[in-house]
């Protein structure tokens, strides 16, 4: 799963709000709490934990951010499968930034169709999240996100 948006500010405003793991930018309806918070100067080496908030199922993990480079990547592996690595990348585009989100599930989610299904998942969420950073950042600005493979 792969999607990138190009939101119209610096790339070091846009790393700076997304490499905290506790931000949740406004419009997003993220079905997880993040809890045990430890950042490292570094960058790499921060973890959390994380727990879903639906009634149903209870889904936790771990994750731990495996790449730092400031103003350009962070890559976030979780302890879950399904959600694997997530690798946001960060590059000037004009007077703003383009923003890619990309993710690679492990385990026996890496095969069709369990693959499939986890990219269609992880892509609506991948969705709403970017268009609400994008939201958040440039509040005058209509959101739009462009699908990759």
């Amino acid at each position: 799963m792969k999607r990138t948006i190009h939101v119209e500010a610096p790339v070091q405003t846009v790393f700076d709000r997304l490499k905290d793991p506790r931000y949740v930018p406004d419009g997003t309806t993220m079905h997880f709490e993040v809890t045990d918070v430890k950042e490292t100067d570094q960058g790499v080496g921060t973890s959390y934990n994380w727990v879903s908030k639906t009634p149903v199922v209870q889904w936790e993990g771990f994750d731990v951010y495996t790449e730092f480079v400031p103003n350009q990547r962070i890559t976030d592996r979780s302890s879950s499968s399904m959600a694997g690595d997530i690798t946001m990348s960060f590059e000037a585009e004009g007077s703003g930034t383009k923003l890619t989100m990309e993710s690679h599930s492990r385990s026996l989610w890496r095969f069709p169709p369990l693959r499939q299904l986890a990219d269609l998942a992880k892509g609506m969420t991948a969705d709403k999240f970017l268009a609400a950073v994008k939201a958040e950042v440039e509040p005058s600005a209509p959101a739009e996100t462009s699908k990759k493979r």
